[in-house]
């Protein structure tokens, strides 16, 4: 017998018995993300009473309590509901890959897939990801978040997250990552504005002028950074972290915007039309970046991140058509 199977034997004596099923996390996690026992028992075609019992029987076993239980409000995570959350949806994901490694579904790869993305990428990343997941690996399910970097980080840090799709200006250097398209800032002005006809512009030449400030962290440091280092201080007009209000707000002649260049219509959600600009001399590259923390990849996420490789080019085509966004 060799090394590894002693250690494996002594492994399994000295580990407590599983006094769960995979039911049980089945149903608890149905819960956890539906937020009542009815909701969960329609997600998984089960009785209500099935699945009530299943989670009597969980905290019984565990000798916790891991929800709370309220006619009106439905049902919601106790402390210690939350602290098993990430485990729980490892484990059941492990017992897909398992099932899948041998027998008649060896080589297949199932399970969710739960990817973060910044709101200001999402809409030009997340959709195409999805569409190229689905039509490779239907035993895939891509299950997505949105919104600012810090809070998406936090939750790939606990394990509730298995990707992260941000600007590399976020992405701390401890990440393994990949890039999937570069953009830099350009100046967004009205269409009527006077440099609208321009090929290039010097920051210098709005220095006067009113700015917009899309708020959100990465965006808001990148900016004031960029704008300092070519000794422009902004006069901040208007703050929002809705991209689009963002864009309406200077379409309205209310002020210029430094966004991220990308394959967006000139056409703002109120009906009129903003113009981005080439900035002189050329701000630094930035890259989009698909994230996830340094260990092994499970088959699934793995899965993800080929398909993310092969929107690459796709992506990175769409971002650089957004350079003629210049007034025809």
């Amino acid at each position: 017998m060799d090394v590894s199977d002693v250690n494996a034997q002594q492994l399994l004596q000295s580990a407590p018995s599983m006094r769960f099923t995979l039911r049980q996390l089945e149903c608890f996690l149905a819960v956890a993300e539906q937020g009542s026992i009815s909701g969960a028992a329609a997600a998984l075609r089960a009785s209500d009473s099935s699945v009530a019992d299943a989670l009597s029987a969980m905290e019984r076993s565990l000798g916790a309590k891991l929800l709370y239980r309220q006619r009106s409000r439905g049902a919601s995570l106790t402390s210690d509901g939350l602290t098993i959350l990430p485990i729980a949806r490892k484990i059941l994901a492990d017992g897909a890959e398992l099932t899948a490694a041998v027998g008649k579904d060896v080589s297949s790869i199932v399970g969710p897939v739960r990817i973060g993305c910044v709101s200001t990428l999402a809409s030009m990343m997340l959709p195409g990801l999805i569409v190229e997941v689905q039509n490779r690996y239907p035993g895939v399910q891509l299950e997505y978040r949105t919104g600012g970097y810090d809070a998406l980080a936090e939750m790939l840090a606990k394990a509730e997250l298995d990707l992260l799709l941000a600007f590399d200006i976020d992405i701390e250097p401890e990440l393994a990552s990949i890039k999937l398209a570069e953009t830099e800032a350009m100046l967004v002005v009205a269409y009527d504005h006077p440099l609208a006809d321009c090929d290039e512009v010097e920051l210098e030449e709005v220095a006067d002028e009113p700015m917009v400030l899309l708020d959100i962290l990465s965006s808001r440091t990148h900016t004031l950074e960029l704008m300092s280092t070519r000794g422009v201080k902004p006069r901040i007009k208007h703050r929002t972290v809705d991209y689009e209000l963002c864009r309406a707000l200077v379409g309205r002649g209310l002020g210029y915007s430094l966004l991220m260049r990308r394959a967006v219509s000139r056409d703002t959600w109120d009906g009129r039309r903003v113009v981005y600009l080439p900035i002189k001399p050329r701000p630094r590259t930035v890259e989009v970046r698909l994230a996830w923390l340094p260990a092994s990849l499970p088959p699934r996420v793995e899965a993800v991140v080929e398909c993310a490789q092969e929107l690459e080019v796709q992506i990175g085509h769409a971002v650089q058509a957004s350079r003629s966004t210049k007034k025809p």
